[in-house]
């Protein structure tokens, strides 16, 4: 942005008034040092008549010196004021637009200090190459910062860099924040920001050039003019928000919801018997405004196909000393319901099967794949299981059983939150957007999964609403680490098996099948359950060994692939990816 004229530094105006003033001052108190003996108070001679009278003159005189000090201040404040509306209409007069509130300047920024002073805005760490600045736009005159006016950029450098984050938003009485890229495939794009006298719109519209997709797979063409389309377009015209038609997904949705409402305040009455059973009180609304101190229920959801999974949890979490009494686990079906009763009589775990809307849902097995009828079908108990639990008054801390960080695809932006591992507040924000995601089920039937879902909702009930959200960071390896690391961050994962990391919890995915994520945990040291006992849970449910039968006390080693990580050398078992590198180098 270039300047229009010079600016004055405002300091040095200020400077040359106030030493005006003390010039005026000071000849002024020569003047009335020269006046008669009368005013020169003087207590040791006689000459100047009673005490009383001393006493007299010397008040006259601090009264005067005190109407000087008062005439230099008002001088000196309105000199300032007039400075200041100076500046303020110099600011404007800068700008060649004639609406006063739009961009009167912008600055660069350092993103990482800006995301560090607000705790991300609630995103995990922005990773970009390109570059770690941020420009902010100041759309009135009075938002600019002090540091700003008295710079003049020269050359080039026509968008003033400020280090200090404090500095550049110190007159910003509100802050919007956007945030975006130019992803890999994607033409060169351009911003533009529509000044309007109403509210202002929160939401980004995107305009792409795209062929007709009956011609030409509506692919980019630059000869083409812009049309509108979904923001999470891709550069070949794919849209991820491909909604779903009535028949069969909306009717379907349809069907499950009026099963919900047809039993949900049953089912609530149930969780809250069950937790209040065991001892487990909702908070009162005192303890909530005050100090809160008590803990959440940690909700898990499984089905058959994965019990040999929930079972490792249990046996990590015994062998680790972990209290499970805070835990329910909402099952889908008789034979997990079955299994996990025989658990909580050594460990203090609750279950709970809704059968009114889980008894039509798929076993699953070993074969079930991400995205797959099973998998989606789970994701409507995820939301069910939680849902529950927070609307009967308590917090949730949500976990699938293969806990022991999320995709940072565009569908996913900018939270890129995984909704396998995830903590829920019971308020009235958080049950809305619970709400929200269970009115989304037929948007979740066409994407396959809800965390695309859950994302962009984030997104909408944080700027709508003013929901907290708060995404922990995958490059944090001290606590949240899981099957990113595993399979792509060997260094990380020898620490972890070295003992000089400790995270809190390790979670599995980005690893595609239950068969293949049992083999990576055998390997990696973190399988528990005895292979008999295993075997006794997937072929007859109705004969279950107790916790202290079915646990080992310590892993259960051993080798499949040798570019995998391993608790252990695994270098004479395959590798698992094309030309993948031994993880124990010899």
């Amino acid at each position: 942005m270039q300047q229009q004229r010079q600016r004055r530094p405002i300091g040095w105006t200020v400077a040359f008034i106030s030493f005006l003033a003390v010039i005026s001052f000071y000849v002024g108190y020569l003047s009335s040092s020269s006046t008669p003996p009368g005013n020169n108070v003087d207590f040791e001679s006689d000459s100047n008549g009673s005490p009383l009278e001393k006493l007299k003159d010397c008040l006259d005189y601090q009264q005067r010196i005190m109407k000087i000090n008062d005439e230099v201040n008002s001088q000196m404040a309105d000199s300032t004021t007039k400075i200041r509306k100076s500046d303020r209409n110099r600011k404007q007069n800068q700008n060649t637009n004639k609406d006063p509130s739009f961009i009167q300047a912008i600055a660069r920024i350092s993103k990482h200090e800006l995301m560090s002073a607000f705790d991300n805005f609630g995103v995990a760490t922005l990773e970009s190459p390109l570059t770690d600045e941020a420009l902010l736009f100041y759309n009135d005159a009075d938002a600019i910062p002090d540091k700003l006016l008295r710079s003049s950029p020269s050359g080039d450098e026509y968008i003033t860099r400020i280090d200090n984050v404090t500095e550049a938003i110190q007159n910003c009485g509100s802050l919007n924040v956007q945030f975006t890229h130019t992803p890999i495939g994607f033409r060169p794009q351009c911003h533009v920001w529509i000044p309007a006298h109403n509210l202002p719109a929160f939401h980004v519209d995107r305009w792409m050039r795209l062929s007709d997709a009956k011609t030409n797979a509506n692919k980019f063409d630059h000869n083409t003019p812009l049309r509108h389309v979904g923001s999470i377009t891709t550069p070949t015209g794919v849209d991820r928000f491909d909604l779903p038609a009535f028949e069969p997904l909306i009717s379907a949705h349809w069907k499950a919801l009026l099963q919900f409402f047809e039993h949900a305040d049953a089912v609530m009455k149930d969780i809250t018997k069950l937790l209040e059973g065991n001892g487990i009180k909702p908070p009162t609304t005192k303890q909530i405004n005050e100090t809160y101190a008590n803990e959440a229920i940690t909700v898990m959801t499984v089905n058959h196909g994965q019990s040999d999974l929930l079972v490792n949890f249990f046996c990590a979490a015994k062998t680790r000393g972990l209290d499970l009494r805070r835990v329910l686990v909402f099952v889908t079906d008789e034979e997990s319901k079955q299994l996990v009763e025989g658990f909580s009589k050594d460990l203090g775990v609750m279950v709970y099967y809704d059968e009114r809307n889980f008894a039509t849902m798929p076993k699953g097995g070993d074969n079930v794949k991400y995205g797959d009828r099973t998998f989606t079908s789970m994701m409507f108990a995820k939301i069910l299981c939680v849902l529950y639990v927070n609307m009967s008054g308590y917090d949730t801390l949500y976990q699938d059983v293969d806990v022991h960080d999320g995709s940072s695809q565009p569908r996913y932006a900018p939270y890129s939150s995984n909704s396998g591992f995830f903590y829920t507040r019971s308020n009235k924000k958080v049950q809305y957007l619970l709400t929200s995601l269970l009115y989304h089920g037929d948007l979740i039937r066409k994407t396959r999964t809800h965390q695309q879902v859950l994302n962009q909702l984030l997104l909408e009930h944080s700027s709508l609403f003013g929901l907290k959200v708060k995404t922990l960071d995958r490059h944090d390896y001290n606590q949240f680490p899981g099957g990113y690391h595993f399979n792509y961050d060997h260094s990380t994962m020898h620490q972890i098996i070295s003992g000089e990391l400790k995270p809190y919890i390790f979670h599995m995915f980005f690893t595609d099948g239950k068969e293949t994520k049992v083999k990576f945990l055998k390997q990696f040291g973190e399988w528990y359950v005895h292979e008999e006992c295993t075997e006794k849970l997937i072929g007859n449910a109705n004969n279950l060994p107790a916790s202290s039968q079915c646990c080992s006390a310590t892993p259960l080693i051993s080798c499949y692939y040798k570019d995998k990580p391993s608790a252990v050398p695994c270098n004479d078992s395959p590798s698992h990816d094309k030309n993948g590198e031994p993880f124990w180098k010899q």
